[in-house]
């Protein structure tokens, strides 16, 4: 059939960008971490995709088996997947990404799934085909209780997949909120592609919920084969597209000991020691101008005043009671007021003179502050257009 060609065909496209992706994740030398885990993600997503694949083989029995192990590594890669693009969130997110504290517990479903495609190559030929092809009856006995477990992991998948999804929206949320504790320009580093796959994975889960109620119910449902596989295609490119070029967005310019609020209280920072902070901080600002810097971070601002990442940090927030973000762009919309009220400079290029590396994230932060955009403060102050 047609569709079935064209299915193939996207299946064969997506295991070799798969495949490509992830050689390419190996190859690089920088944010090693991250790179790893998205090389993982690719790889299993080219695994997924052999059960797509027409293998010709001309031996009956040999192609019943091949469509057996391409069948057990889809369980395999659709338990698996969520928990490794988890990772990589976690990975690409962090100041310095780790392990899990606790690894096991993401290892439970692809573990089973493994043992279920194990157990399966060892099954009596009668039994496995029983299990995979629908005109031999049914095996008895523990290759049935096998068949069943794997029904059952299918069933488990998809609520994994629910919890990962709530995890992984819970970790993009938690790191926009992390980016203000550290640097004064969000735009680049906002992980929107990130938030797109997202969406890609949700349409996807209500899909196989949708999916797993027809089959629960005895019935076929009337989503399309092909839907699935330009899904997975499109997908794969967005991860293509601007994971290989993403950078952890909190990654320090130098090797540096992470802030750490929960620690402020056996600070040994003293009132005298953070009121000098203070000085020095405002001084940055107001004699050096580093709010002009739009890659301005903790960590380079801490490295100018002489003092560590977490005292500044702590400084900020306790002392001035303001994040790094918010303390960074008050200088900044303080000196894009100044040219707005007594230069005919355009607003874009005030935008960037003062340290904003975009036009809406100057206008956001202006609004923030002042309740006016740009155009309507001049207005306001000199009548000029």
């Amino acid at each position: 059939m047609l569709e079935d060609h064209l299915v193939e065909m996207v299946a064969i496209a997506s295991f070799s960008l798969g495949l490509f992706g992830a050689a390419l994740c190996l190859m690089q030398t920088r944010d090693v971490w991250p790179h790893r885990a998205l090389s993982l993600v690719l790889f299993v997503s080219s695994v997924m995709d052999f059960d797509d694949i027409h293998w010709p083989i001309a031996d009956p029995l040999i192609a019943a088996r091949v469509e057996t192990i391409t069948s057990v590594l889809w369980l395999i890669g659709v338990t698996s997947i969520i928990p490794l693009f988890w990772h990589y969130v976690e990975a690409v997110t962090a100041i310095r990404p780790r392990l899990p504290n606790r690894l096991w517990p993401h290892l439970i479903l692809p573990f089973c799934a493994v043992f279920i495609g194990l157990t399966t190559l060892f099954m009596p030929r009668a039994d496995w085909q029983g299990l995979f092809v629908d005109t031999v009856p049914l095996p008895t006995g523990w290759p049935l209780a096998v068949g069943i477990f794997g029904e059952i992991l299918v069933i488990a998948s998809v609520a994994q997949w629910g919890i990962y999804l709530v995890a992984i929206t819970r970790a993009l949320l938690r790191y926009k909120a992390r980016l203000h504790q550290y640097v004064a320009s969000t735009a680049r580093r906002e992980l929107h592609w990130v938030w797109v796959v997202m969406c890609g994975f949700g349409v996807y889960w209500v899909l196989a919920v949708v999916d797993l109620g027809f089959d629960l119910g005895n019935t076929r449902t009337g989503i399309p084969p092909w839907l699935d596989s330009f899904f997975g295609l499109g997908m794969l490119i967005v991860v293509l597209l601007w994971g290989l070029r993403q950078r952890p967005g909190l990654a320090p310019d130098v090797v540096t000991r992470e802030p750490d609020e929960t620690k402020y209280r056996n600070s040994a920072l003293t009132v005298d020691m953070a009121t000098r902070l203070e000085r020095k901080l405002r001084q940055a600002m107001t004699d050096n101008a580093m709010h002009q810097d739009p890659n301005l971070s903790l960590w380079s601002l801490s490295r100018h005043i002489g003092a560590s990442p977490n005292y500044v940090s702590q400084t900020l927030n306790e002392n001035i009671g303001e994040s790094f973000f918010d303390f960074v762009n008050g200088y900044r919309i303080k000196a894009a007021q100044a040219l707005l009220r007594d230069t005919d400079q355009m607003v874009l290029q005030i935008a960037y003179d003062v340290g904003f590396n975009s036009r809406s994230s100057f206008y956001t932060a202006f609004s923030k502050v002042t309740g006016q955009t740009p155009i309507a403060y001049r207005k306001s102050v000199s009548g000029k257009a």
